[in-house]
This record gives structure tokens, C-alpha cells and sequence, in this order.
């Protein structure tokens, strides 16, 4: 019996994560893609001619800030490694921070860096982050720079989960926990690998085998947790 791993990453980035996860597990899987996010950029219209940053919080957001009028080589703050290397590639001075937006958050409290900061957001966010950094005395303002709009799951994606293959799912965000759980229930037994507890906590709602919570909210520790729970049902199905 081969594990079914269902990817509801937006199309880009659900192909990335299928090729890493395919390049480390050898053993058999059937990857099928069903992104449950559409990325569709916003036109910016906001004069951003006088910020001295931006902040960027997802790798759409640089990808969506073509349309804005922003000085060259201005400082990034990026939430990780991933989104920093898409900056330094638009032509931002990318800072890489630690993985997810709170921590990011501490970290320009920390360097306190001359404002006024743009955070390029999507039009569905959590992190508040520009509230708090104007709480902290840090200037910043929100820029809408792209939507993310909810998808169905395919029939290929649905047709695994309503049967009685395994079924694993990484979730990397909690709209699209809240999207998936609207979709349910599903009679598959899934087993979901979450970024975070806020993830965990929107997929409550869904009955699942089980949910194991990444060890840090980054990719690099999604995969990893993916890889164990194949590996784990691998086992169990053999």
C-alpha cells in the first residue's frame, strides 16, 4: 500500500516541496498536488517613495512588489533564509530572519532601524505585524500587496482523501487549515504535519489519525517532520 501525500502549498511552492521531498525519501509515495491558495498580486498603489525598509513576511510579498514604487537596495527584513535569498535576487539588501513572523518582529525591535518600514503583506494575515512594531515606537505601514484566494480541493486530492489509503498533509498556514477543514470531513486516515500550533489549532476541527507539530515553524523542519511521519507509515503499512 503506497502513503498518499497531498501538497495545498500555492502551485510554486508546492512543486518545490514535492521535488525536495522526492530528492530525500526513497521510498514509494504518490505526491499528488492540489493547491488550496491561489497568489494573485495587487496593484500597489501607495506612495512608498520615503520608506527606509520593508519587510517581507512571505516570498509572494517580493514577488508582488514589482508594481511598487520603492527606492533600489533598501534594507529587507526577511522572515527567512528562503524569502531573503528572493530579496538579495529583486535587488533588496536582504536580512534573513529566523523563520516566522513573531520572531522576525523581535528581531527589528532589537536592531531598531529607522523607519518609516512597509510591510508587503497579503490581503489575509495574522501576525500583526505592523501594530506591533508601531507599539514598539517603530514606524511602519501595511501595504496589501497581493490576495490569497481559497481553492477546492481536485477530485484527484479528494478522491484520496474519502478512501482508506494514508493520507499525509503538511500544512503551512492557518487559512489554509481553515479552508481544508471546510472542506471535511474526510474519511482517509490523515495524518497532518503543521508549521505551528496556531496551524494546529485552525485544523482542529477536522478528525484526523493523528497531527504532529513541527519543530520549528520553518520548511526546513517541515520537511523534515514530513520525511519522519512517511517513514513512520511506511512502517506501519508494510
Amino acid at each position: 500500500m503506497t502513503p498518499v501525500l497531498i501538497l495545498t502549498r500555492p502551485a510554486a511552492q508546492a512543486e518545490a516541496f514535492a521535488a525536495e521531498i522526492r530528492a530525500l525519501w526513497a521510498g514509494s509515495v504518490r505526491i499528488i498536488l492540489s493547491p488550496l491558495l491561489e497568489i494573485v498580486p495587487l496593484t500597489v498603489s501607495d506612495d512608498l517613495s520615503a520608506v527606509n525598509g520593508v519587510i517581507f513576511t512571505s516570498g509572494h510579498g517580493v514577488a508582488a512588489c514589482a508594481t511598487a514604487n520603492l527606492p533600489s537596495g533598501l534594507p529587507a527584513w526577511c522572515v527567512g533564509d528562503k524569502t531573503a535569498q528572493l530579496a538579495a535576487e529583486a535587488g533588496f539588501d536582504a536580512i534573513a530572519g529566523p523563520g516566522d513572523a513573531a520572531r522576525l518582529v523581535e528581531k527589528i525591535i532589537g536592531r531598531r532601524p529607522q523607519g518609516p518600514l512597509a510591510h508587503l503583506r497579503g490581503r489575509h494575515t495574522r501576525g500583526d505585524v505592523t501594530e506591533k512594531l508601531t507599539s514598539a515606537g517603530i514606524s511602519c505601514i501595511d501595504v496589501v500587496a497581493y490576495d490569497q484566494r481559497a481553492q477546492s480541493l481536485s477530485d484527484e486530492a479528494l478522491n484520496a482523501l474519502h478512501g482508506t489509503v494514508p493520507v499525509i498533509m503538511p500544512l503551512f498556514s492557518p487559512r489554509t487549515a481553515t479552508i481544508l477543514s471546510e472542506q471535511g470531513p474526510f474519511s482517509a486516515p490523515v495524518q497532518l504535519i503543521v508549521i505551528s500550533t496556531a496551524v494546529q489549532a485552525a485544523a482542529a476541527a477536522l478528525r484526523v489519525k493523528s497531527v504532529s507539530v513541527a519543530a520549528t515553524p520553518d520548511a526546513a523542519a517541515m520537511t523534515v517532520a514530513t520525511l519522519k511521519r512517511l517513514s513512520a507509515v511506511a512502517e506501519w503499512v508494510a
